[in-house]
């Protein structure tokens, strides 16, 4: 279970009030489902909004996402609207802190339980955004993509040891230490075991441009069996199509039981397909990629050990059951994504 080791509401809350012109708050609420930046529902009396905190985001850019929103949805893709402070910006930043408001809008973040139907339906919605995106009056700047980066199994190695030898070695080993510690010995092995199946350093997934980059359930929002509106456009980055298509099924997918719901792959890229094209081969390496990155990374540990923020902490165990099953499935994954 995911404990929220997060405030109950922003330190700046006064101050923020102010600036957006919210009157009386009637409602301040933290929202658990956020990791990476801190988020809280307000309800006020200049109405509902979603309120986050950037932590690891560059407000410069995190205001020229924002500022693509409005275009979005003339387009059709649904949003939540982001709202400006009293001098028309849209990210507010107080003493070295930086915040912004969005329009709330009411709804549920639902995973692998989705029909075939809802994965179709998104698997469209997020084509028509990598259309959006590409639009060149949308005011981003030419995508510049970058070789994809592959790590190799040394490095893999070192880095899950480096983790090994800090949950096993703390003076003061908590559960989460003893929790972590034969979870990284069998990565440790599943690494070694499958280094092989890596692929290559000039792994090449096909056509990209500038993506969402957190598309996942989290970042969706659903009301009547439809995406209500898509969130978080703090990580608007260039990309890989296919690996973001890859990296969002892997996620939205998992089941409870820590497997990849295939036949609601199949259907999700199916949906993407009928609004743009992509190549089948380029998906099938793109999980590939996918497969490698979990399995190498463990990025949640990096949160926990270096950065002491256990936000993520259950996102670690989650992920090892998946990459368990995963490797355990490769050849069937990567079936269902050439489908």
């Amino acid at each position: 279970m995911h404990q929220d080791p997060y405030p109950a509401a922003p330190t700046d809350l006064d101050a923020l009030a102010s600036a957006y012109l919210l009157g009386g708050l009637r409602e301040i609420r933290h929202l658990t489902d956020g990791r990476m930046n801190r988020n809280w529902y307000l309800d006020s009396d200049r109405g509902r909004f979603a309120l986050k905190h950037l932590t690891d985001r560059d407000p410069a850019a995190v205001r020229r996402n924002l500022g693509l929103l409005e275009r979005l949805a003339a387009g059709g893709i649904p949003v939540a609207a982001p709202v400006a402070d009293s001098t028309g910006d849209l990210v507010h930043e107080i003493e070295g802190n930086a915040y912004y408001l969005c329009e709330w809008v009411d709804g549920t973040h639902p995973g692998a339980e989705l029909s075939l139907a809802q994965a179709g339906h998104m698997g469209a919605v997020i084509a028509r955004i990598h259309d959006a995106l590409a639009d060149p009056d949308s005011g981003l700047p030419a995508p510049q993509q970058s070789p994809t980066d592959v790590s190799d199994p040394d490095a893999a190695l070192a880095e899950t040891g480096r983790f090994l030898e800090l949950a096993a070695e703390r003076p003061s080993q908590n559960e989460f230490d003893r929790a972590a510690v034969p979870v990284l010995q069998q990565r440790l092995d599943l690494i070694a075991a499958n280094a092989h199946l890596r692929p290559g350093p000039d792994a090449a997934t096909g056509p990209g441009g500038w993506t969402h980059g957190d598309c996942q359930n989290y970042n969706l929002v659903w009301s009547g069996g439809r995406i209500g509106a898509v969130i978080d456009w703090d990580r608007v980055r260039v990309g890989s199509y296919a690996e973001e298509l890859a990296r969002t099924a892997a996620y939205q997918f998992c089941t409870p039981d820590a497997r990849i719901d295939l036949p609601k792959v199949a259907a999700f890229l199916a949906g993407y397909r009928s609004v743009r094209p992509i190549d089948p081969v380029d998906l099938a390496r793109a999980s590939r990629l996918r497969w490698w990155k979990i399995l190498a990374h463990c990025w949640q540990l990096d949160f926990h050990y270096d950065r002491d923020d256990a936000g993520c902490d259950d996102l670690f165990f989650r992920d090892h059951r998946l990459i368990t099953w995963w490797t355990a499935n490769l050849d069937a994954v990567e079936a269902a994504f050439r489908a």
